[in-house]
């Protein structure tokens, strides 16, 4: 059952604003070496997948969002070596406006969902090849174990935000990773 709220900004009259518990969400393939990537910028033509934004770098009129988390998911298919330099060679910016808002290394950004890291070999029997399972994230597998704000920040109505990822010369990787950033929180939107 969504939460009715008065938006006290409207242009004209009242705007009735219901709030639901929806990420907003998108994704960026990341090349190996430094670089800087933005993410909430190019939603066009893209599908839900990808973003669930519908204008580049704001919400349209009179949507809101209230901001109360970030995660920084890597495409589960990455191997354990390149999410490992990615989360060691990099850092997060949240900025809306031109106001920066948070920024911290990678490493403390985790996904807290996807596969855990494990990396086990076996013997190889006489007849068959030795087993081997290679997969990984940052932080356990745990939809509590994200960055959590202790205030949330609050995206208005067509103010221009993004999250940015930076990375470092030292930045390798054997291939791109597609990356995803979840802006966790409340989004407001008109009651229909």
């Amino acid at each position: 059952m969504p939460v009715y709220r008065q938006a006290s900004d409207a242009a004209q009259g009242d705007v009735k604003l219901e709030a639901i518990t929806q990420p907003l969400y998108d994704e960026v393939p990341i090349p190996t070496g430094s670089g800087t990537v933005s993410f909430f910028q190019n939603p066009g033509g893209r599908s839900r997948f990808f973003t669930n934004l519908e204008t580049a770098g704001s919400l349209t009129w009179p949507k809101r969002f209230s901001v109360k988390a970030f995660r920084i998911v890597p495409s589960p298919a990455a191997s354990a070596g390149n999410l490992q330099s990615f989360y060691a060679n990099g850092y997060f910016v949240f900025r809306v406006g031109e106001k920066d808002y948070f920024s911290a290394p990678l490493h403390l950004i985790t996904p807290g969902c996807g596969l855990l890291v494990w990396n086990i070999l076996g013997a190889a029997a006489a007849l068959a090849p030795a087993n081997t399972l290679n997969v990984a994230t940052n932080g356990e597998a745990n939809h509590r174990n994200i960055y959590i704000l202790q205030h949330s920040v609050w995206l208005p109505s067509v103010q221009n935000f993004r999250a940015i990822v930076e990375m470092l010369s030292t930045f390798s990787t054997t291939a791109t990773l597609d990356v995803w950033c979840y802006l966790e929180g409340e989004l407001f939107r008109e009651i229909q």
